[in-house]
């Protein structure tokens, strides 16, 4: 090979490369743009699942549910329409149905226009819509969320203590994002929610007198405080009352031999009479036990079997 041919032979060599190398380059580095946006589009996606389940949907169930509750006990007052909730004993009456129907349409009866208070200036507080605000967030952020096989029967509404109503839900739904390569579906998850019943208004108080009584939990001592607690119509946990649900049905359901163990009940200031019984639903729905106690120290009478509630011994 002489000189000349070595040289260009060199050259086309060093030329070649650097294409080579360039597009090697700009591979790598297209490659790695397209690794980190994958990336960052799976960390989006991620951190918007986690929040979807910790956060977006039980706190549209508890909204949803908290003003289903609302709309019910504005619906028994005397100056509204519908009394107590009826049938307790019939499935289809329950408290338990009632404000599932309520949470999942809006309406006391699904098919019917929105209840009052379910529907405040055009925005319809049942979890279908709370849902679809979720989905709309979720299209602001590139991601596309389709939830399925969503009905009433998905919702489940109960209690397990005296203070909370437990609201809970089973629902599926995936989530893509707008190119299609990334994402996740989940076939069913149950997402759970607690509605504290405090500050609600009181149904018994509500249908049976029209006053407007908080669900305010007592923080006072008993029996020393019982004259406190009793003047500002605090509420206590009892085993022997009827629940929260059990007062949305007037007492419908509740056998006193066979309480449900999530009572609670308060003391009327004015009935201190050994003739009567303070214990509010007692009074107010003329169940006058035989056997009354005196709360040390006051001048309230109480039905005997609950002396424990107020921490005495009969």
């Amino acid at each position: 090979m002489n000189k000349k041919g070595f040289v260009f032979t060199f050259i086309s060599v060093i030329l070649i490369s650097v294409i080579v190398l360039a597009f090697l380059i700009q591979y790598t580095s297209r490659t790695k743009i397209n690794i980190e946006r994958t990336n960052t589009e799976v960390e989006t996606m991620n951190s918007f699942i986690k929040s979807l389940n910790n956060d977006y949907m039980p706190r549209a169930l508890k909204i949803s549910g908290n003003q289903a509750v609302l709309a019910l006990l504005n619906c028994m007052d005397p100056e509204v329409e519908c009394n107590y909730i009826e049938g307790y004993l019939d499935n289809e009456g329950t408290p338990e149905t009632k404000i599932r129907d309520v949470l999942y349409s809006g309406s006391y009866n699904i098919g019917e226009n929105p209840m009052e208070l379910m529907e405040i200036n055009n925005f319809n507080y049942n979890i279908t819509n709370t849902l679809n605000e979720i989905i709309t967030l979720a299209n602001y952020t590139g991601i596309d969320l389709t939830i399925d096989n969503f009905d009433e029967n998905s919702i489940t509404i109960s209690q397990t203590d005296p203070w909370n109503i437990d609201v809970s839900m089973e629902i599926s739904y995936s989530i893509k994002n707008k190119n299609n390569d990334v994402s996740w579906v989940f076939p069913q998850k149950t997402l759970t929610g607690k509605i504290p019943i405090h500050n609600f208004r009181d149904p018994i108080y509500l249908v049976e007198s029209g006053l407007d009584v908080a669900l305010t939990k007592t923080t006072y001592n008993l029996p020393s405080e019982v004259n406190e607690h009793a003047e500002f119509t605090n509420f206590l946990a009892c085993s022997e009352s009827p629940s929260f649900f059990q007062r949305m049905t007037g007492l419908s359901g509740f056998d006193p031999e066979n309480p449900s163990g999530f009572g609670i009940e308060s003391l009327l200031e004015e009935i201190q009479s050994p003739s009567f019984s303070a214990i509010d639903y007692q009074y107010l729905m003329e169940q006058n036990p035989d056997s009354r106690e005196i709360i040390p120290g006051s001048d309230y009478y109480i039905d005997s079997t609950h002396c424990s509630c107020y921490n005495f011994e009969c």
